[in-house]
């Protein structure tokens, strides 16, 4: 469809402020001021008026620098106090004035509505009754915010390819599926699964990622090697283990084990106890033996009894009863020692049958207990446990990275089925380089003629890159200059025309300030000479420079505007159309 017109209305007073018909082929809106006052009358803002119509989100940038952020606050003021609306009017020939037609019609105003004939509608359903009448699309695959951004481009940033990117914040999927579309590669019902599983790929990949970066593990083939060594590790420490005990009954009789080892151990330091007791005592034994066995001279004894005696003349005892008396107290110690170590001998032997019969009872554990292997099966076994624990938690890690794995290779085999060329395309999408060879055989030339250089578009199968690129056809880089754009586009109409694809006949553009004077010329000439319409902001001054006749101009000018003629205020309500 085509623009018939556009109109600025004062829905406080009911009156059109400003009217604007647009023909084929290019169609200037004009700023008639000097350089130094450019951008100041509205030609963009005009532009802007167009991309609102078609559904833009955001109806303040009408009166908001998209790169300043700064209001223009008396325009803004005088939307809110004369509840001004916009309206358009599509046509499906420009030629037949009883045609199919379609009215738009947005209230810019805050919580202003929006219509298409005199439907009342919310900007979603809005959006997609437009999907519907520009690109005859019922399931909004792609939306059409995605693709009309390749027909009104307002305030393209930079000189370069990236207005290839139309969108903001748009994955690979995304832009696939609105080229598929625009170039007829491919359903777009597919592109829809295609982005949908793209975007599961993607955040897969990245759930991934934070998995890994929790646990601390790289790939899956180190886990997986890192399990195997757990393992081995486990099975050498468990035949340790089995070597000293077996675990089953060790765990079935763990209480039994420690009662009889607290027993043996007990037994063990009393009878530790008493073998101490018996060498000191016979030690003690020894000694008295020895004494009663030792000769004293009796002559150096008998000496010096007789000075004592002399000393102490009431001494009634004789020499002989002193000997008596000592040899019957070395006999008494000799006894005393003789009976503890008879003693300490039967209470050594109550322990040793003691032990015995323990021994005896508990012949399947006393062998630990004996060889003192407890506590190393004990540490084993914590051991062991530790490994369990490793092992549990790397098998854990192993059979995640595997499903994750599993799901990035299913998540992939759909994405190569849905791609083009894939399996569910049903044969379709194997005819792009067709495609591809007639769009460039209108783009080529086209840029040729404007710049002198030989671009191709590229289109890549692969669904990890970006669907399209251009190129020269040398294989060097090129679009560096804002011209271009203007070749792609026009190019796409002359594309689409050809296909009898159902899209706009329209494009928008503000990128033509930077277009240097011969190449303008030539782009105008070229829009002039396709069934569709080229609508630019554009100085007057360029106009000029660019040796577009004054009578070129007036022919393809839709709209002046100048300091005294402003968009919104260039004429009074009172000389305005009433309707």
């Amino acid at each position: 469809m085509f623009i018939k017109s556009l109109r600025i209305r004062n829905t406080t007073a009911n009156v059109v402020m400003r009217e604007v018909s647009f023909h084929k082929g290019a169609n200037f809106v004009v700023d008639t001021e000097n350089s130094s006052r450019h951008n100041k009358v509205g030609k963009t803002t005009f532009l802007k008026l167009i991309d609102v119509l078609m559904g833009a989100h955001n109806k303040s940038h009408v009166y908001r620098d998209q790169e300043t952020n700064n209001e223009t606050v008396d325009l803004r003021d005088l939307i809110a106090e004369k509840r001004i609306a916009i309206e358009m009017t599509l046509t499906q020939s420009l030629e037949v004035p009883y045609g199919k037609t379609a009215k738009l019609k947005v209230e810019l105003f805050p919580h202003g509505r929006y219509f298409i004939g005199d439907e009342r509608l919310s900007l979603q359903n809005y959006r997609l009754k437009l999907n519907e009448l520009l690109f005859d699309i019922n399931d909004n695959v792609p939306t059409f915010r995605q693709l009309i951004n390749s027909f009104v481009r307002v305030s393209v940033g930079g000189d370069d390819n990236a207005f290839l990117r139309t969108l903001t914040r748009a994955s690979n999927a995304t832009y696939r599926s609105v080229y598929n579309f625009l170039f007829d590669i491919s359903d777009p019902a597919l592109d829809n699964k295609l982005s949908k599983l793209n975007a599961k790929l993607n955040h897969t990949q990245e759930s991934l990622r934070q998995y890994k970066r929790v646990n601390g593990v790289e790939d899956l083939e180190q886990q997986r090697q890192i399990l195997v060594a757990l393992e081995s590790e486990y099975e050498q420490v468990k035949a340790q283990a089995d070597d000293i005990f077996d675990s089953s009954e060790y765990r079935n009789n763990r209480d039994t084990i420690a009662s009889v080892r607290a027993e043996y151990a007990r037994l063990v330091d009393q009878l530790s106890e008493i073998d101490y007791r018996v060498e000191r005592n016979r030690e003690a034994l020894e000694s008295a033996r020895a004494e009663r066995k030792r000769q004293a001279s009796l002559e150096l004894s008998r000496k010096f009894f007789n000075e004592v005696c002399a000393m102490l003349p009431d001494l009634d005892k004789t020499f002989e009863d002193m000997v008596n008396f000592n040899d019957k107290l070395c006999d008494n110690k000799i006894a005393y020692f003789e009976d503890i170590d008879a003693e300490l001998l039967v209470e050594k032997g109550s322990l040793e049958d003691e032990r015995k019969d323990l021994l005896t009872n508990n012949s399947q554990y006393l062998s630990l207990v004996v060889e003192d292997s407890i506590d190393e099966y004990e540490r084993l076994s914590t051991s062991l446990m530790q490994l369990r624990q490793d092992i549990g938690r790397r098998k854990e890690i192993v059979d995640t990275l595997e499903r994750y794995e599993r799901e990035l290779a299913s998540i992939q085999d759909d994405i190569n089925s849905y791609s083009t060329g894939g399996s569910a395309r049903k044969g379709k999408g194997g005819d792009y380089q067709t495609t591809m060879s007639s769009f460039n055989s209108y783009f080529t030339p086209l840029a040729h003629k404007i710049n002198n250089e030989k671009p191709i578009l590229v289109y890549s199968p692969d669904t990890s890159k970006f669907p399209v690129s251009i190129t020269e056809i040398s294989g060097s880089s090129t679009g560096t200059r804002k011209s271009l754009i203007a070749a792609f586009d026009l190019a796409y109409q002359q594309f689409a025309i050809a296909n009898r694809m159902h899209t706009p006949r329209f494009v928008v553009h503000d990128v033509v300030e930077n277009v240097e004077g011969g190449d303008l010329h030539t782009i105008i000439n070229a829009a002039s000479d396709i069934d569709a319409q080229y609508i630019v902001a554009v100085l007057k001054e360029k106009l000029n420079s660019s040796h577009i006749t004054d009578a070129e101009q007036h022919e393809l000018q839709i709209l002046q505007l100048a300091d005294d003629d402003k968009l919104f205020e260039g004429k009074s309500v009172d000389d305005a159309e009433s309707l």
